[in-house]
Order: structure tokens, then sequence, then C-alpha cells
């Protein structure tokens, strides 16, 4: 009599998914070269101990988080797979590829679970920038140092650092050519982040992130997924106010022209499958609040794209320099739109645009609004009020029409011509100076003649009127002092 015995191998080591992973690859994105990355390996190890551990449900989101706290690139695709028995857990491998071709990293990692089986857990990513390593955990007082190159079509880098403690601070960097180097800081304990920025051919861009734990150990578990149905559109608005009532700050109003313009941007990137700030086919948020004639102060905009929109919202969070956009105390009004779509990587998502914005009002009697704000400068300065001018006025208005409505500001030889003819005219002026500005709001105007003790009369001419140079709406003024 014969006894069989059947034993299941364990699963293939490291070097044999990494192979099978670069197989794989190779199929489905023959042109594309793939490196195999050691930040989003020890990620997707740390999620298969994880589960293993029970300490990590067994989701892509929570294989996401590990490669949070592992990796510097800004974005990764998460993909998990169980199989049996658990050596063919690199069979698994092509199943996981995502369908298009825009990640240039992955990591991979499998590991047996209970009932005769094995999680096989890849992550993709596409870096940006190449950096030398830049370390997840180090002690108070440490100083961390960025060094690393933008990829091809990238400029304008940009540093941000949020602090333990919720400081979030643009730092300075040294950028020569393509290289860029920067050193920070870590006074206090605490999660700290890092984050760089670049513009691209869709505007800015993060290229680069980094969670670090100054004095502290990282988390070991994913926080627990939420339960219930996803509050959507309002809970993303709910998630900003209580973000700015813990920092002191009044409310963003809703704003429904703003929430036009924010969905219409959504859309536009879930019909190309484009995650962008600017596209060639509506341009920037300037560009689009330009058409939409809001006029404004300040604008500014978040994007965000996950399976939900508070998951978009989290993402836009976490990011130092989409949450100074939130904390930015210029804006009080918030526009937010959403639209489901391809994404960049092939999945399925939510594409959420935030649009945070100062409007103008413009006043009934914008001459007088600017007249208020020069003799508060007087005020300020003790000088004697400035006394308005029947004659003055007249030539301001004169001037500031004709500039306004032919769409550019007076050029000094302008003023000059206006303030000649002035005295001219009127004999009881002794001399003159004139000033011109385009501005959302006549306290922008920083007049250098308001501070002048010898002028004693003034005119004013001022009006709203959009153009091609200037945008909607603008507040176009000239003013005339004399003595």
């Amino acid at each position: 009599m014969w006894l069989a015995l059947l034993v299941c191998a364990a699963v293939p080591p490291e070097r044999a998914m990494e192979k099978a992973l670069r197989e794989a690859a190779a199929v489905s994105c023959p042109k594309r070269p793939i490196e195999i990355d050691p930040d989003l390996s020890r990620a997707a190890r740390s999620f298969v101990a994880g589960v293993q551990e029970g300490r990590s449900p067994l989701l892509a989101s929570a294989l996401s988080f590990y490669a949070g706290l592992e990796s510097t690139a800004p974005a990764s695709l998460g993909s998990v797979a169980t199989i049996s028995p658990p050596s063919r857990a690199d069979r698994a491998v092509g199943d996981l590829i995502p369908k298009v071709c825009g990640f240039d990293r992955a990591g991979i990692a499998a590991g047996e679970i209970p009932g005769g089986r094995a999680v096989v857990a890849l992550l993709t990513a596409s870096q940006p920038m190449r950096l030398r390593p830049i370390p997840g955990r180090v002690a108070a007082g440490s100083e961390v140092t960025i060094d690393g190159q933008l990829g091809p079509g990238l400029r304008n880098p940009r540093l941000f650092v949020s602090q333990p403690g919720g400081t979030i601070e643009e730092r300075p960097l040294k950028a020569a050519g393509s290289r860029v180097t920067a050193k920070v800081r870590f006074p206090r304990k605490g999660e700290a982040t890092i984050e760089l920025l670049a513009t691209g051919s869709g505007g800015p861009q993060v290229v680069a992130i980094r969670r670090i734990f100054v004095g502290t150990s990282p988390p070991r578990s994913p926080p627990p997924e939420q339960s219930g149905r996803d509050p959507g559109v309002k809970g993303v608005e709910a998630s900003i106010a209580m973000l700015r009532t813990q920092h002191g700050l009044p409310s963003l109003r809703r704003d429904a022209e703003l929430d036009a313009v924010a969905e219409l941007h959504s859309r536009e990137m879930a019909r190309t499958g484009t995650f962008a700030h600017v596209l060639a086919s509506d341009g920037s948020v300037g560009d689009r609040l330009d058409r939409a004639g809001y006029t404004r102060k300040a604008a500014g905009e978040n994007i965000g794209l996950s399976e939900t929109p508070l998951a978009a919202h989290e993402g836009i969070e976490s990011s130092p320099a989409h949450l100074a956009n939130l904390l930015d105390p210029r804006f009080s009004h918030l526009g937010l739109g959403i639209a489901r779509g391809p994404s960049p990587d092939g999945s399925e998502g939510i594409y959420l645009t935030e649009v945070l914005a100062s409007p103008v009002r413009g006043s009934k009697d914008p001459e007088a609004e600017v007249l208020r704000a020069l003799q508060r400068r007087r005020d300020q300065l003790r000088l004697a009020p400035l006394e308005r001018d029947g004659a003055l006025d007249e030539a301001a208005r004169k001037g500031i029409q004709q500039a306004a409505f032919r769409g550019s500001a007076l050029s000094r030889t302008e003023q000059g011509t206006t303030v000649r003819a002035l005295l001219d005219h009127d004999q009881r002026f002794e001399s003159a100076a004139a000033e011109t500005y385009v501005v959302s709001s006549p306290d922008e105007i920083a007049s250098r003649n308001a501070a002048e003790r010898s002028w004693t009369r003034v005119g004013v001419g001022a009006l709203y009127k959009s153009s091609k140079d200037y945008g909607p709406g603008r507040l176009w003024v000239l003013i005339v002092f004399a003595r």
C-alpha cells in the first residue's frame, strides 16, 4: 500500500514575485519601463503583515494607507487579490496590473493567510521627480535634507511644510536647472509633512509628498473604514467648515456661481480622464472665473480624485499646499463640484473641484468709496483731509472713461497730458499730479500722493468695467491731486 503525502508549497520568494511583476508589466505596457520601487515594496510588505496579524482589512484603500507612510510618490494605486494555493501567488500579478500604463514604478508583496490562501498586494505610482531617500522617522530637533531632480517639463518648484501642531509654511529652496535642494528642521514632536509642487502643462501639481513622524511612531493600522453612505458634497462642505472653525476662521459661504465653475471643471476632468488644474479645453481657474464674469479680489482652487467626494477631500486636506488654500483668511466664498469618470490610471473615480474666492461686490458710488479710502490713509498719517474739487473730478472722470473703454490703463505720458491740460485750463492750481489704478476694490489703492502733506485738493474718477487684459468687473480709477 502506498501513502501519498500532498505538500502545498509556500508563497514564492520576493524575487519571483518581482520577476512576475516585470513580465506582466512588459506585456501590458511594452513601451514603458517599470522600476521596482523599494518604498512601495516596503509598503506592500507592511500591508501584508497587517493583514496577517489582523491589524489591517483586506482592502486596496488600506494598502494605499501604507503607501502614504512609506513613499514620496504623490499618488499610488493599490490592488489586492487572494489566491489559492499560496504557491501560485505570482500568477495573480498579471490580473492586478492597471489597465492604463500611467505608472513608472511598482512594489509587490505576498503572504499566506488562513484558509490555504495567499494575499497579493501591488502598488503602482508615477513619480514626477527623483528624490534621494527622505526618512519617515526622525528625532525632535532633526534636520532633513531634500535633494532631487525635477522631471522633464516641470518648472517653478515650491516647498510647503506642515509642522507638528498644524503650522503650514512655504519654505525656501534652491533650484539649479532641474535640481532642487532644501533643508528643513523639525523642532517639535508630532507628525509633519513635506510637499514639493512644480508647474507642468496642467498647471501646478504635487511632485512629491512625505509624511515624517518626529519623535513619535507612525500608526501601525489604517483608520477604520467609514460606515454608511458617503455624505457627498454636503460632507465636504461640513468638513471644510469644521476645519476653519478649528483654526479660528469663519466658515466659507457656498456660492452658486462658484459651484457652477467647479462642477464644469470636474466634468471636464472626468470627460478627458485628466486630473489637472489647467486643461486645454477650459484653461485655468482664472480663465474659468473670467468667462463666468466672476469678479474677485483673490481666488484659489483645490482638486481631488478618489472613490467618494469625502475621500477626495480628505486627500486634499493631507496636502499642505491645498490645506493652506482652505485656511487662507482672504477667502470668504466656496464652490464645490463633482463628476464621476475614468481616472488617469483607468479606474473609475470621483473628481472633486473646490473653488475658493473673495468676490468683489461693486459699490453704487465707487468714486465716494475711493475718496473715503484716501481720507482714511490721510487720517492714519495725521494729515489734513483733502478737499474734493469739481474741476478735478471732471478731469479724472474724462481720463478714466477713456482708459476703461479702450481696455488699457493710462500711461504716464497720458497722465502728464491730463495734468498739463488741467493747469492750463484752471489758473487756481499751482501744480497737480495724477495716479491711475485697475483694482478689485478701493482698499487695494496704494497712493503715494495721498501721503503727501502739500496736496490740498483732489478729484476722483472711478467706474467698474471688464476688459480682456484685466478681467471682469474691475474698478478703474484716476485720482488727480492739486494745490
